[in-house]
């Protein structure tokens, strides 16, 4: 991506937030800039395309303020060494060890540390000869810093790019060296792989019950267990069901017998296919019947439903009648299936395949690009840009890419693939990446208690989730915010969505109240989907009261039944990934008790009204300009009892105020801040 060098501070560089999110770092993170590599930061820029460097960086990447530079996204590996120009390393290598702990540095690149590192009163300013591996890399606790002299004349130039000049070298011959082989590289993700990633607990369970239908022993019978047919499996298309069963039966030694349905059009012809299965197969055998919901579904065989559904039933029993036999039924959604099939002690178990994440949709790009002619392709931006792709929408971008390129054109770049991801529509109904605020905590008055723990329980799960694995608990995923109107509920969400680099998706509790018998649950469970396509991301019920009250006290039962769905939505029955739900209700009270306890919004978080110092920094960070006779302690002193939104209020009517009197005004002053406070208290009495 192209910015503007601008002068900054080092040694972490400041970039507009949402262009760091179109490059694939939410959170920051590394990027490389003409020679060298720096860290980069979300912040307030005054031009979009502004790239703040500091003196430092600028002079390492071999550009000047003004300059254009192209910036683009790195994965650097860890350090094992780095090689500092000099005889002898001026400084201990533990403090610069503790100086650098997570920067990259690059080959070339001067390093200032400051005094307290230095071991003087001064900076000391160092030149880095060498990174390994490859030129570049982050340090870590296992990277070594040497001098040139310790590391050997013939294995650093004495600059980069540049060997030693031999008249530097010992004479006699050069020592003679066994060719070093290079490890051989890793082989590519193919489609199958990238698609079973992340579905290893789907994968053990799937197999486990293949070990026990397809026993040769007959375990079921010799345990005395009842009969089952088999599993239904659940999940978008594209999303790796066929994938997913036959690695499970690999895994057990078990062949798959696949019957193709999408050409069915009668029930006859339904019944002949299944038929011909379950007698012509050798056990033990698994048969995958995909995508039945294209004969049960409402846009199926609609008029033969009933019949389809007692074939259905007949191949089970089929099924059920032959030792060793087991079938997986794949469907989109589970209550495509008639009620007879669904809830049949055939098929006690449905697993669910979420749609692919993040993590997949990576690995899906890496797979269908590897022999696709290419420049260095940003994964993780191909990745972010996807949401609700599934598989066959990965590889239907690709081929789209390819077109480009097919005539000997050049080759793929990322600003292709990102092209043909725009022109593609999302199969898995079509997912929306939710809304994504522009501001973050610097806009948000004061509240650092509640800043800080919003934090701790929403960004932390997503930038570093091992610190609760290290430590031995499940991040939370719930949160209430409670207190009264205008406390800045919403508005601290939004800003917190900024911060982590979530998709924002906010709910009225009544928007999702139907009158019609389950459209409320399905509401429900449609934007959980949809945030966890959208993943990371926020769910934020505002007015959570509405939506959930306490049940047995409404005239309906549709808020019953809400209740019900988010509560097996909160307790993972459904995994929800990257998914943090937030709720926000002036009556906490009103709230489903069985919502409010640990594991669902088990973080509770009262907003009150704000005291004289969260008044003041409100002042602070308005985009009012105020006269010279305002004093704004003053006015905080004189606004006590007003929520956040009261006192935005009072701004907006002293403005309009000014305008009354003058339509060139451009300031407000103390008059019509006083003229609109008198009305904000008339109003009160």
């Amino acid at each position: 991506m192209q910015f503007i060098v601008r002068p900054g501070t080092d040694p972490v560089a400041k970039a507009d937030a949402s262009l760091l999110k179109a490059m694939g770092l939410p959170f920051g993170g590394t990027i490389r800039v003409g020679r060298t590599h720096v860290l980069v930061q979300g912040g307030q820029m005054t031009e979009p395309s502004a790239l703040a460097l500091g003196p430092l960086a600028t002079a390492n990447a071999g550009t000047s303020p003004g300059a254009s530079i192209e910036a683009t996204r790195a994965v650097l590996p860890t350090a094992f060494r780095v090689v500092i120009a000099g005889s002898d390393l001026p400084i201990d290598p533990r403090h610069l060890l503790r100086a650098l702990q997570g920067r990259p540095v690059s080959s070339g690149d001067s390093i200032t540390l400051e005094p307290g590192y230095a071991g003087g009163e001064e900076e000391a300013t160092l030149r880095v000869a060498q990174v390994d591996p490859d030129g570049a890399g982050t340090i870590g606790a296992a990277t070594a810093f040497v001098s040139q002299r310790d590391a050997g004349a013939a294995d650093v130039p004495t600059s980069p790019g540049r060997a030693e000049a031999p008249s530097a070298r010992a004479p006699g011959p050069a020592p003679t060296q066994a060719p070093r082989e290079e490890p051989p590289a890793p082989p590519l993700p193919t489609t199958a792989d990238a698609l079973l990633a992340g579905l290893d607990a789907e994968r053990d369970l799937m197999s486990g019950w293949f070990r026990l239908l397809t026993s040769p022993d007959d375990l079921p019978a010799a345990w005395g267990l009842p009969r089952v047919a088999g599993v239904v499996l659940e999940g978008p298309n594209g999303c790796g069901k066929t994938e997913l069963v036959a690695a499970a039966a690999a895994e057990v030694g078990v062949p798959v017998k696949e019957v193709v349905i999408d050409q069915v059009f009668k029930p006859e012809r339904l019944l002949d296919l299944l038929e011909a299965a379950v007698k012509t197969v050798t056990t033990p055998h698994v048969i995958f019947v995909d995508r039945l919901e294209v004969v049960l579904g409402e846009e199926g065989m609609a008029p033969f439903r009933t019949q389809a559904s007692a074939v259905l039933r007949w191949y089970l029993d089929a099924v059920v009648q032959r030792k060793g036999l087991a079938t997986v039924l794949g469907v989109s959604t589970r209550h495509h299936l008639d009620e007879g099939i669904g809830t049949s002690p055939l098929l006690p178990r449905t697993l669910s395949i979420p749609p692919p994440d993040l993590t997949r949709r990576k690995l899906l790009f890496t797979a269908a690009l590897a022999r696709v002619p290419s420049e260095e392709l940003d994964f993780d931006k191909l990745a972010a840009r996807s949401a609700g792709f599934s598989g066959a929408d990965v590889v239907a971008a690709v081929i789209h890419a390819s077109t480009r390129v097919a005539g000997g054109n050049g080759k793929l770049t990322t600003d292709t693939v990102v092209s043909a991801i725009e022109g593609t529509t999302p199969s898995l109904g079509s997912v929306p990446m939710g809304e994504m605020p522009t501001f973050g905590f610097s806009q948000v008055a004061d509240l650092a208690e509640v800043k800080q723990r919003l934090t701790e329980a929403v960004i932390w799960p997503i930038t570093d989730p091992a610190r609760f694995k290290a430590i031995g608990i499940e991040p939370p995923r719930g949160l209430l915010l409670f207190g009264p109107p205008g406390t800045g509920k919403t508005f601290v969400v939004r800003a917190l969505a900024h911060e982590a680099g979530a998709a924002f998706f906010s709910v009225k509790g009544a928007e999702l109240l139907d009158k019609y018998v389950g459209e409320s649950e399905r509401g429900v469970r449609e934007l959980f989907s949809r945030a966890r396509s959208a993943a990371p991301s926020i769910i934020f019920f505002d007015e959570l009261d509405a939506l959930a009250p306490v049940r047995g006290r409404s005239t309906t039962t549709v808020t019953d039944s809400v209740v019900a769905a988010l509560l097996t939505e909160l307790d993972g029955v459904a995994e929800r990934g990257d998914v943090s739900v937030i709720g926000a209700t002036n009556r906490r009270d009103l709230v489903d008790p069985a919502l409010l306890r640990a594991g669902r919004f088990e973080i509770q978080i009262e907003l009150g009204l704000p005291d004289a110092a969260a008044r003041r920094a409100l002042l602070d960070v308005s985009d009012v300009p105020f006269a010279e006779d305002v004093d704004l302690d003053r006015l905080a002193d004189e606004t006590d009892g007003m929520s956040f939104a009261d006192l935005s209020g009072l701004l907006r009517e002293a403005a309009l105020e000014a305008l009354r009197g003058d339509l060139e005004a451009r300031q407000v002053g103390s008059a019509q801040l006083a003229a609109a406070l008198g009305r904000w208290r008339a109003g009160r009495q």
